[in-house]
């Protein structure tokens, strides 16, 4: 019974993760194209959308980190 909750866990993890992958790619990829299809028209707003999208892939890393372990240390290993 604890390795059937064990791997529902798991497998809730993977899916919260995917999923925030899935949202952050797609930001991603309303911040960098629109900067790489028109960096040479606007210099600024170019640069402020790849740090844009460079700290919501820093954000991203950092919670899935977060969510992770507390997912080991509180969910997979309870007693």
């Amino acid at each position: 019974m604890k390795l059937l909750r064990n791997f529902v866990a798991v497998l809730g993890l993977l899916a919260i993760v995917w999923a925030t992958f899935l949202l952050v790619s797609y930001i991603l990829a309303s911040t960098l194209f629109p900067a790489i299809e028109q960096a040479s028209q606007n210099i600024l707003a170019s640069i402020l959308r790849v740090i844009a999208g460079l700290a919501t892939f820093t954000a991203w890393v950092l919670i899935w980190y977060t969510l992770t372990k507390i997912w080991l240390y509180e969910v997979l290993l309870r007693e």
